[in-house]
C-alpha cells in the first residue's frame, strides 16, 4: 500500500513540474525564439557585426531584421 502511495505522489509532483515548465515556455516563448535566432544568425555570419546600420547597409541596400538585430546581406 505504501509503495503505491509513493508512486502517486511522484506522479503528482511530475505533473506540477510539467505545468510550471509549460507555463514558463508559454510566457517566454517568443523571447527564447528571438534569442536563438540571434545566436544562429551570429554563428552563420561571423563577419557581420549586425545592428550598426539600422536601416541601410554600406552598399546602399536596406538592412534585414533577424531576431533583435539588423543585418546586411
Amino acid at each position: 500500500m505504501r509503495k503505491g502511495q509513493s508512486m502517486v505522489e511522484y506522479a503528482i509532483i511530475l505533473v506540477l513540474v510539467a505545468c510550471v515548465c509549460i507555463g514558463v515556455l508559454a510566457v517566454t516563448g517568443n523571447q527564447v525564439t528571438a534569442t536563438f535566432q540571434d545566436i544562429e544568425e551570429t554563428l552563420m555570419n561571423p563577419d557581420d557585426t549586425g545592428g550598426t546600420a539600422v536601416y541601410t547597409c554600406p552598399d546602399g541596400n536596406p538592412a534585414v531584421l533577424h531576431g533583435h538585430k539588423y543585418h546586411c546581406h
